[in-house]
C-alpha cells in the first residue's frame, strides 16, 4: 500500500507518542531515514497504522556481513498488548534472513523491553553501542550513552557474537 500524506502525518504521531521526541527530531529523521525500504507498518482494520519500526540494512566491514539495524518500533497505546509488535518484528526478521543479513542490532533502554526482545530471540551484549547515521552522524541511541543497551540476533549462523559500533548507511 503506498504511503499518503495522511500516512506520514500518522507515522510522525505514533513516533511522538511512543518516544516523546520534538517536532524537530521527528521531522528531521523522516525527511532524512524515512521510506518505503526502511519502515514497516501493521495496520488496523480500517487501515490506519497503527504500529511501526524502521530496519536500516547496512554493510558491516568488522563481520563481513550485510546487517540491520531495528530502531523506532512503537505500537500505539491503544494497540499495545495484541502481539501487533511481534509480529512486525518477526515478519522483518524472515525477510532479512531472506535477504541474506547476517545479524539484527538494536538498543533498548529499559529492562523490560530488553526482556521483551529477549522473548523474540534477541540476545543481551554486555555493552552499550554506539549507533551512527553515516553521512549526517545523526545519533540513534540516547544522548546519555550508558543507556545505549544493545541486543543483537543472529540471522547467519557463521556470525556468532555482535561487539562493535554500528554506523547506518544512510
Amino acid at each position: 500500500m503506498p504511503t499518503t500524506t495522511d500516512d506520514i502525518q500518522a507515522l510522525k504521531h505514533g513516533w511522538k507518542v511512543g518516544f516523546g521526541d520534538d517536532d524537530e527530531f521527528v521531522d528531521y529523521f523522516f525527511a532524512n531515514y524515512d521510506d518505503e525500504t526502511t519502515r514497516r507498518v501493521m495496520r488496523n482494520a480500517e487501515g490506519e497504522i497503527v504500529a511501526q519500526m524502521h530496519c536500516f540494512v547496512f554493510d558491516d566491514e568488522v563481520c563481513g556481513a550485510k546487517a540491520c539495524y531495528v530502531y523506532g518500533v512503537t505500537t500505539l497505546p491503544e494497540w499495545r498488548g495484541t502481539g501487533l509488535a511481534r509480529q512486525m518484528i518477526t515478519e522483518a526478521l524472515t525477510a532479512m534472513r531472506a535477504d541474506a543479513v547476517g545479524y539484527a542490532v538494536l538498543i533498548a533502554q529499559e529492562e523490560g523491553l530488553r526482556k521483551w526482545y529477549e522473548t523474540l530471540g534477541f540476545v543481551s551484549m554486555n555493552h552499550t553501542i554506539d549507533v551512527r547515521g553515516a553521512d549526517d552522524d545523526m545519533n540513534f541511541g540516547m544522548d546519555d550513552a550508558s543507556l545505549n543497551q544493545g541486543l543483537y540476533y543472529i540471522l547467519n549462523e557463521e556470525i556468532k557474537e555482535f561487539t562493535h559500533e554500528v554506523r547506518v548507511n544512510k
